[in-house]
């Protein structure tokens, strides 16, 4: 190899071991909310394939980062923090528009579907967007699916926009509430947790189908979120027999 390669070559391998020294120094504070599969606490501990998949991800790439260290809080006041405060990361967070230039992302992790959900007996029929004016309905404050009927011209006064999918879940259980806009994986798998029988249930509508991401602050390294976006793909190929790494932590769960 000439001396001059030699040189060049040298000087990638330093300067990239000395990112992947800052971002293993970094201290990371990763905050989530309760959205079951994807993220939840399971007798005090953070679990969920989000969370397990995140693990994996900065294990692979030499990052400090421990169960125990990763927050539940509000989603409204999590997606606050992320914004204003440098080495913070929030998830499962939906990719839309609204949200592009506010975050720097990694993945797509799986894919959310937001639906209506009634209680059967009430037999309500929604047609479209428009028809929600004759209903309460309930939403997670700043959740994808609180700002996509927000957008869409929904009344705040037609919204109980609240900090707990489940304590909306118990609010449509009871009455309280005519309609539960949420994640339909994670409203199923928070009935079942919480011995709600789901076949009492019935989406009245889809409202939209994203990916999931983890979203960093602003201030992020954009070197971290590519090598990380080139884990995470990494962790997702197939093997011969069509299984991946990211598909069997999925499986774990499901």
């Amino acid at each position: 190899m000439k001396r001059g390669a030699l040189i060049f070559v040298l000087i990638i391998l330093i300067t990239s071991f000395g990112s992947y020294s800052v971002w293993a120094e970094a201290g990371w504070t990763v905050f989530t909310e309760e959205l079951p599969p994807y993220n939840f606490v399971q007798n005090g501990v953070v679990r969920g394939f989000s969370t397990d998949i995140l693990l994996k991800l900065f294990q692979k790439n030499n990052i400090a980062l421990k169960r125990k260290d990763i927050r539940v809080l509000p989603w409204a006041r999590a997606y606050q923090m992320v914004q204003e405060i440098p080495g913070t990361i929030l998830f499962s967070m939906a990719r839309t528009a609204e949200r592009e230039n506010l975050f720097k992302w990694v993945g797509p992790i799986l894919h959310s579907t937001s639906t209506l959900i009634a209680r059967k007996d009430r037999k309500i029929r929604i047609e479209n967007i428009a028809d929600l004016a004759r209903f309460k309905v309930g939403t997670v404050r700043e959740s994808e699916p609180d700002q996509y009927l927000l957008r869409k011209g929904v009344s705040e006064q037609n919204l109980d926009r609240i900090t707990s999918g489940y304590s909306n879940m118990k609010k449509l259980q009871a009455g309280r509430i005519d309609i539960l806009a949420f994640d339909a994986l994670s409203t199923r798998f928070f009935m079942e947790q919480k011995g709600l029988d789901p076949d009492r249930y019935e989406v009245v509508l889809t409202l939209t189908s994203r990916p999931l991401y983890y979203a960093f602050n602003k201030e992020t390294d954009d070197k971290l979120i590519a090598v990380l976006n080139t884990t995470l793909q990494e962790m997702k190929k197939q093997d011969a027999e069509g299984r991946s790494l990211v598909s069997q932590i999925v499986k774990s769960y499901l």
